[in-house]
């Protein structure tokens, strides 16, 4: 047995990311629109559908590895460029049935001790039990090398904590009178992993990291018009590079491949966009391996303009399981996950915000997450 333990994180982090996001939209708003215009002779309308809301899958066993964003629908001309942040919280709360069965038997509402994460490993059978939040800040250069041809770089930074959302999402429920799903059986704002699947076991009672970086991601992106119509094709490459080898909670210590397929049709005031993407993973994700396999991802989403500077985004996202050595079918399970969210276009500064939400198989996705985007683009014609 395997098991790790780690220091407790504050949230200050979490709200030092938020300020920032936000005193960066207050300065920029302040520019002027007409510092940035690159229609091409479309309307202004169609130019400011600037394509699906670009946020990866918050689900722990999925959070290390490559997930390629949907593919942006941004035109502009050679020598374009912008920096993209984007900040995203997810709050999971998942267990196995037989870890419910023993918080129960337990009795109480207090944190997992180390004598409960020692009866669950003891079971003999595969057990898990998650309950945190986890942010994520992802910023990303891109570069317009052609037309139709850029390149990009992201690096990304990891934040863990006990739960800030914990208290909103429980009142929710319980309003509705909805499930708590066991939530009742233990405290709120605690960061707490038990785990044993195929064989494999690690527990954290605490939060794992204050503040890591994880691997940068390296990309290539191509626009393929199709005919003269209104829909095009756009295909992207990427890696995700180990460049300081496994780390635990940050990085899953092996190199990841992935590409893309986007197809993507604007109608004037509204948008379509469909998203496959295949990736090769590997590597450790919370202590659990991850063998090499090519996992695939589906989106579609649909924007509408809601006012010359203001679009709507709703979107699905699917995609399998990265974890299949196990014995509890959950784990296994698809993912399913639907988001809603508003943008804004003011000048050359973009910037959203998305709430994500679970649609199916609630026990191995994160129960809510949100997003909070800002983007700078210095576009030519």
């Amino acid at each position: 047995m395997s098991k790790v333990s780690f220091r407790t994180v504050s949230g200050a982090r979490v709200a030092a990311g938020i300020l920032a996001l936000l005193v960066a939209t207050s300065v920029f708003a302040a520019e002027s629109e007409s510092e940035a215009r690159a229609d091409g002779g479309r309307s202004e309308t169609e130019a400011g559908l600037l394509g699906p809301l670009r946020i990866r899958d918050m689900t722990p066993f999925n959070l290390l590895r490559l997930d390629m964003l949907p593919a942006h629908a941004v035109d502009a001309g050679r020598g374009s460029w912008a920096i993209e942040a984007n900040l995203s919280f997810s709050n999971t709360f998942v267990m196995s049935s037989n870890v419910r069965r023993y918080l129960r038997s337990r009795g109480g509402g207090g944190p997992l001790t180390s004598a409960d994460a020692a009866a669950i490993l003891g079971m003999g059978e595969d057990a898990f039990y998650l309950d945190g939040e986890f942010g994520l800040l992802e910023g990303t250069f891109h570069y317009r090398v052609l037309r139709r041809t850029s390149v990009y770089l992201t690096l990304s930074a990891y934040d863990f904590s006990g739960g800030f959302m914990d208290g909103s999402i429980e009142g929710f429920h319980n309003a509705f009178a909805l499930e708590n799903a066991g939530r009742d059986l233990v405290s709120r704002g605690q960061f707490q992993t038990v785990l044993a699947l195929g064989g494999v076991e690690s527990s954290s009672l605490e939060a794992p990291v204050g503040f890591g970086l994880g691997d940068p991601v390296i990309g290539l992106r191509q626009a393929l018009p199709l005919g003269g119509s209104r829909w095009s094709l756009v295909l992207s490459g990427e890696i995700k590079v180990a460049y300081r080898g496994e780390r635990a909670y940050l990085s899953t210590g092996t190199n990841d491949y992935g590409l893309q397929f986007a197809l993507q049709g604007k109608f004037d005031r509204q948008a379509i966009y469909l998203n496959t993407s295949l990736v090769s993973t590997d590597g450790q994700v919370f202590g659990i391996p991850l063998e090499r396999r090519i996992v695939p991802t589906f989106t579609a989403a649909y924007e509408a303009a809601l006012t010359p500077h203001v679009n709507f985004i709703g979107q699905i996202y699917v995609s399998p399981s990265t974890v299949r050595d196990t014995t509890i079918e959950v784990i296994e399970a698809d993912k399913y996950q639907a988001s809603l969210g508003l943008r804004t276009r003011r000048g050359r500064l973009i910037y959203g915000f998305a709430f994500t939400e679970n649609l199916k198989n609630f026990e191995n996705t994160p129960d809510i997450g949100m997003s909070l985007s800002v983007a700078w683009a210095a576009l030519r014609p």
